[in-house]
């Protein structure tokens, strides 16, 4: 069975209940077990559903259990087992599904892609460049902006951007950058680099801390637009970055094999 695990949709927990009515109804009327290990056959899924994976296995149990009977009718014990199994599966499913909440995403982002995580938004040669704990922020924002909580997602995004700019800083001036504030990084950077000649990253770099500034305020709540808004900006930085990122990669990738 494969490791990738699912959750459930509204659809599919109509098609659990769909799918346990019909394996009730089977047990009752179907005599002939290799027909009857069909209905058993579909719920074999469950395996790959979090918090579901039991049942799932016990359902591929019967359904090979049935497939290799010997008997041409399922005997009225082998039945009795059957339905109790079903009873018992039916009372958990009720019980888990008291801690399934569903919720409808106002978001103006696709919510497919929001559900994918940043790898969604970033082309295949950026998302290397993140480091794990970018990729955490970033996926976690897409979640909290998912289920609406904006000032949490924007938050976490400006936190990745803000990791972002520290890491850019040090391959960009070859200067090891010691602990200090997202505003005492960018002024090092706009005395490192006349206006004539600054990067625009820097420009929107400048417009993110505005933004964290903002969010930090105990009185201030981000609107979800604005969490989306930081979230796109966040992988347009990554965008802008991305060829002094990978320079910098590349260099250590280079200098580990020459070791």
């Amino acid at each position: 069975m494969a490791d990738k695990k699912y959750s459930f949709t509204a659809l599919g927990v109509y098609g659990l209940g769909y799918d346990l009515e019909r394996l009730e109804w089977a047990i009752d009327t179907i005599r002939n077990p290799t027909q009857l290990a069909q209905f058993f056959g579909v719920l074999r899924i469950y395996e790959q559903v979090d918090s579901f994976e039991d049942i799932g296995r016990e359902a591929r149990g019967y359904h090979n259990m049935l497939s290799d009977y010997t008997e041409s009718e399922v005997s009225v014990g082998t039945k009795d087992t059957l339905r109790k199994a079903v009873a018992k599966w039916d009372t958990l499913i009720r019980e888990r599904l008291q801690d399934l909440y569903l919720v409808t995403p106002k978001s103006i982002i696709n919510p497919k892609k929001l559900m994918q995580g940043i790898k969604a938004f970033l082309d295949e040669q950026h998302l290397p460049l993140l480091e794990v704990i970018e990729v955490s922020d970033l996926d976690e924002a897409c979640r909290c902006i998912l289920i609406g909580s904006a000032t949490a997602g924007e938050h976490i995004s400006l936190r990745a951007a803000e990791s972002l700019l520290r890491r850019w800083y040090e391959c960009k001036t070859d200067k090891k950058l010691s602990r200090g504030t997202w505003g005492t990084v960018l002024d090092r950077l706009v005395k490192e680099y006349p206006e004539n000649s600054r990067p625009k990253e820097i420009i929107l770099l400048g417009y993110l801390k505005q933004r964290r500034d903002e969010v930090a305020h105990p009185d201030r709540v981000s609107r979800l637009t604005e969490a989306e808004s930081t979230l796109m900006n966040v992988c347009s930085l990554l965008e802008g970055i991305q060829p002094i990122l990978a320079q910098k990669k590349k260099r250590r990738t280079t200098t580990k094999e020459t070791l």
